[in-house]
């Protein structure tokens, strides 16, 4: 299974465009800093993650303010068929308050 949840804060997103098919789609930057548990030990993780949102879940992304928590769930892909750097597609937002 390809599930992917991340909490973090939304720092970039990209004008909306379209696919040839008109579904809309936002790209987007979030950034995680945390703890994570690895052998019993906990480790400090920092990063930067790029994102994308297709269809009816772009609408979320685009009434996010920049800096906002959320956690966001979906899935990881190659970007493209010869770039094989994973992008997060995400498919559900849940702002933290």
């Amino acid at each position: 299974m390809n599930h992917f949840t991340l909490t973090a804060i939304l720092v970039s997103k990209d004008a909306i465009r379209f696919t040839p098919a008109g579904i809309p789609v936002m790209h987007c930057q979030l950034e995680h800093s945390g703890e994570a548990t690895e052998v019993g030990i906990a480790r400090k993780v920092q990063m930067s993650v790029e994102a994308v949102a297709i269809g009816p879940i772009q609408k979320d992304l685009e009434q996010m303010e920049l800096g906002a928590e959320a956690v966001f769930k979906g899935f990881l892909a190659p970007k493209t068929l010869r770039n094989q750097k994973l992008v997060f597609h995400i498919n559900h937002i849940q702002l933290k308050i």
